[in-house]
């Protein structure tokens, strides 16, 4: 037998705490101590591995992911049953509990901060909200097994196109997540980790999907099982309105905005707060802390489904984070560096477009719906009307014109326009 990773690693798997010596004995017994060492030395290094005891006590033990990992090799159905365990969420104490290291926190800090001046509150959500909904929206849906790409979603959301032979509810699912999506980034001054709030997020995601709509927005009252584990989630509904009430509480009180995020991708899910759907508001949910600290937003473009999943059920029968904690930073340094790219192109927006967005919006608009051309001097009355100081009102009417002339269906969306609106508008 030859001395490899997976050989370690599946022979600690079985005798968990085994000493360097009984692991060369049974696995390798020609190869040297030194040998078996460095290569224990390494799995430790890379996180595969724990170490307990001190000198010839040593024994090594999988660690992190690699327990999860192993622990889903066994069969669903013959895993030991498990159920909801209130202490898990009982012994996390905010701001001194972490399910991400400091270091980690601080190399996802760097990867989502922008490295120009930062735009006024809310600003940066607001500029990639389009991109957001796309990227976002059809991430979140495929994780549920969505069958519509990029361009059908992206067509969906813009246009309104809905793709042919495919069901009506993976449509209604991706229409979801957009007014979702908005709903956090048009309120995000006043949005907070609460009752109303999640319970708004999930009413959007969840309409015309729910057996019951009556259970849109609302904590689940009924028993659920989880598909493909062993997973038994709280059954009673005073003491799942009772956890979700702690959950809430903790996960406001959790100041750094990725330690928030991750504690809501991992609790929501948990605790089934709802009938269904508590996965979709555990991600959408999880960007609200990010977009509030003005952070590159997790699309979960790039997120492996599987592995989210198997970090998912790690949670519900492990209690263990470390797959999802993996997975988690991952898919955020790919995210973040995605938006890095869009926000390089936002950080130096004209005065009208970051001062004056909304009478921007509006006489872009009423020069395609009510005048079909670009009318400078009735722009200017409107100016006047709405106190924009006389200094900005040349930029502001130029800056209106350049719109306005670069108005086509891809980007209609923007001023809530229709691709059909512009047809028979004079360009000169």
């Amino acid at each position: 037998m030859t001395l490899s990773n997976q050989t370690i690693l599946d022979y600690i798997e079985a005798h968990p705490g085994a000493r360097r010596e009984n692991i060369r004995r049974h696995i390798v017994p020609e190869v040297s101590e030194t040998t078996v060492w460095r290569a224990l030395k390494l799995l430790v290094d890379k996180g595969k591995l724990e170490v307990s005891g001190k000198g010839p006590a040593t024994g090594y033990s999988l660690a992190g992911a690699a327990v999860v990992r192993a622990h889903l090799q066994t069969p669903y159905n013959r895993r030991r049953p498990a159920s909801y365990k209130k202490k898990f969420l009982d012994r996390y104490i905010p701001n001194k509990t972490f399910y991400l290291a400091e270091a980690d926190r601080q190399r996802l800090r760097e990867a989502g901060t922008p490295t120009a001046s930062p735009l006024p509150a809310g600003t940066y959500a607001r500029r990639i909200l389009e991109r957001l909904m796309v990227d976002l929206s059809w991430a979140s849906s495929r994780m549920e097994g969505n069958t519509y790409n990029l361009l059908e979603t992206e067509r969906l959301i813009r246009f309104g196109q809905e793709a042919s032979g495919k069901d009506r509810k993976e449509a209604v699912m991706i229409l979801n997540h957009k007014e979702a999506i908005q709903y956090v980034v048009e309120h995000l001054a006043a949005i907070t980790i609460s009752r109303p709030d999640l319970f708004n997020i999930h009413a959007l995601l969840s309409d015309g999907l729910l057996a019951d709509p009556a259970m849109a927005g609302r904590l689940r009252r009924m028993p659920v099982g989880i598909t493909h584990s062993s997973f038994r989630p709280l059954g009673d509904q005073l003491e799942i309105e009772e956890e979700f009430d702690i959950l809430i509480e903790k996960a406001a009180a959790i100041n750094d905005p990725f330690e928030q995020s991750f504690f809501l991708l991992v609790h929501i899910p948990y605790l089934q707060a709802f009938d269904d759907i508590n996965k979709r508001t555990s991600r959408i949910a999880s960007n609200i802390p990010l977009l509030k600290a003005d952070l590159a937003p997790m699309s979960f473009l790039t997120m492996d489904d599987r592995a989210y999943v198997d970090g998912l059920i790690g949670i519900y029968e492990l209690n263990n984070v470390s797959l999802l904690r993996e997975v988690y930073i991952e898919a955020y340094m790919t995210s973040a560096e995605n938006y890095r790219t869009l926000r390089a192109e936002l950080e130096t927006p004209e005065k009208a477009a970051l001062v004056y967005r909304d009478f921007v919006r509006k006489a872009v608009r009423r020069s395609v719906l009510d005048w079909q051309a670009f009318r400078p001097e009735l722009i200017m009355d409107m100016a006047a009307e709405d106190d924009i100081p006389e200094a900005d009102r040349e930029e502001v009417i130029n800056y209106i014109g350049n719109e306005f002339r670069g108005l086509h269906e891809g980007n209609v969306i923007r001023y809530r326009l229709r691709p059909e609106d512009l047809a028979g508008i004079s360009r000169e």
